[in-house]
């Protein structure tokens, strides 16, 4: 679940991969997503991306993906899905 319930910890989870240059995320679980979480997983490929550092979100769910385009926000999430 990526929702606000959970968005506090994805933020901290995010910024300590970060602060240890690996972002790798598994998102097959996914199973909900808000809004907020979509704009922390958003907010962390950015700063990925502005301190070179890899950000990859792996096997992501049909909610994950759906989440992304009812957001209108899957192009910028595409260079980060493999």
């Amino acid at each position: 679940m990526i929702d606000l319930t959970h968005a506090n910890a994805l933020r901290h989870s995010m910024v300590a991969l970060l602060a240890d240059r690996s972002l790798l995320l598994d998102a097959s679980a996914v199973q909900r997503m808000s809004t907020p979480g979509v704009q922390i997983l958003l907010a962390a490929g950015r700063a990925a991306d502005l301190a070179n550092c890899p950000f990859q979100i792996i096997d992501a769910s049909e909610v994950f993906l759906t989440a992304l385009s009812d957001l209108g926000l899957q192009g910028e999430f595409k260079k980060w899905i493999v």
